[in-house]
């Protein structure tokens, strides 16, 4: 087997170094590993007054002997700070809080090393931006790159914490003497290897912070445009949508005077169709009153001729012999009955043609001298006492009443066959 033989002079290629781990895309950062006053001062310049009161309260937490309603900002500060420490879970409450006011954490998928973690904390000028670097260290997998925001925290640490001027008195801690002790000493500790790690990373950081420099400027100038343009979108957006509601107004009240004229027109139609009807009924009674009076008329004239008819039978009725009146049943009557044709009678007149009325006046002039003729086939009507029907023709039957006191037979109506049983109703109706 060959062996290769190494090129004097040439030296192997370095490595790259292995890319930088990416924080948590959801800003999750281990606040716990701060001391009790990086983390309180921390809280303090991140979070609103109410929403550091609103996490207290939600985590049920409280201080022996004082009512935390009476705690000031910074007390309720290191009351969370004490508890993120020691229940390290609880730090998702401060990072919602920081993720709903900024909308999330910056450059969370640009590696971040020691000296750009320096570079961002520079960047932040004012207390919303300082907030902002500070989260996106703090949330850095590197603990070197966390580290970098102690002596950042340090310093807001005497700014928020230290003596009032004037010789005013220092805000009173109401921490426990060894958690003091034991921040304190991590707070030395961190800033010692702060200063060490500023000691071996001095002349790389120049460096690289003009090149971090160059490269924030353009995205925070993308991060500008974009803002602009969703601005400009919005704008228009909004225009569009008053064009919209305004001419959403303008179809209503075009569709409320269409309404409004189609209202007055179909009540101006409704009141002429009403004057027509007026006009139409007053008609029909003028109609109805000639009508009435034509037939009371052609009433007088059939009974006159009824009387007359009957004048003409008696003159021409030949006198009953002794045996016709052996013959006459007991049930027939001894006279003559008269015909009394009722109103309902003339009523019943009207839609049958004049060969069906005058088999009706023929029928009952008949019935009038004998009710027994065959021709009659008169029956009783079922359901009415006293009441009788004889056939005038295939379905029509006309009915009648006998009042043989009187000797009178009355006429009671023209009728349909198929409407017997209706009227069987309606008269057990009116006599009820």
């Amino acid at each position: 087997m060959p062996v290769r033989k190494k090129t004097p002079g040439k030296k192997p290629p370095a490595r790259a170094p292995p890319p930088a781990a990416l924080p948590d895309p959801a800003g999750d950062a281990p606040l716990e590993e701060l001391s009790r006053d990086a983390l309180s001062v921390l809280l303090y310049v991140a979070l609103l007054p109410e929403e550091t009161r609103a996490i207290v309260q939600d985590l049920a937490l409280s201080v022996p002997g004082f009512r935390t309603e009476a705690l000031g900002d910074a007390e309720l500060c290191d009351v969370l700070a004490d508890e993120i420490r020691a229940v390290p879970a609880t730090r998702t409450r401060v990072v919602e809080r920081l993720r709903a006011a900024f909308g999330g954490m910056p450059l969370p998928d640009v590696p971040l090393p020691a000296a750009g973690a320096d570079d961002l904390l520079a960047v932040g000028s004012s207390d919303h931006g300082l907030t902002f670097a500070l989260w996106r260290v703090l949330a850095d997998p590197d603990p070197a790159v966390r580290a970098r925001a102690t002596p950042t925290l340090e310093r807001l640490v005497k700014d928020h914490y230290g003596p009032a001027p004037g010789g005013a008195k220092p805000r009173e801690r109401k921490a426990d003497p060894a958690e003091r002790i034991a921040a304190l000493e991590g707070t030395l500790a961190d800033r010692e290897r702060a200063l060490e790690k500023e000691r071996e990373e001095g002349r790389a950081r120049l460096e690289s912070a003009r090149r971090k420099g160059e490269e924030q400027r353009e995205k925070l100038q993308g991060w500008l445009k974009e803002a602009r343009a969703r601005e400009a979108q919005a704008v228009e957006e909004a225009a569009r949508a008053r064009e919209a509601a305004e001419a959403a107004q303008r179809g209503r009240e075009r569709a409320e005077a269409a309404l409004a004229q189609v209202q007055a027109t179909d009540a101006a139609a409704e009141a002429q169709r009403a004057r027509a009807a007026a006009r139409e009924l007053e008609g029909k009674v003028a109609a109805l009153e000639a009508r009435l009076g034509r037939q009371a008329e052609r009433e007088r004239e059939l009974q006159a001729a009824a009387e007359a008819a009957r004048v003409r039978t008696e003159a021409e009725r030949p006198a009953p012999g002794p045996a016709e009146g052996a013959d006459e049943p007991e049930e027939a009557p001894a006279a003559w009955l008269m015909p009394v044709y009722t109103r309902e009678f003339y009523d019943s007149l009207e839609g049958w043609d004049r060969r069906i009325q005058r088999a009706a006046f023929k029928q009952a002039n008949l019935l009038a001298q004998d009710h027994r003729h065959p021709s009659l086939r008169a029956l009783p009507l079922e359901g009415l006492p006293g009441y009788y029907r004889v056939r005038v023709a295939t379905d029509v039957r006309l009915l009648y009443r006998r009042a043989e006191r009187q000797n009178t037979v009355e006429i009671l109506s023209l009728i349909d066959r198929e409407d017997l049983d209706r009227y069987v109703r309606q008269a057990k109706t009116r006599s009820s």
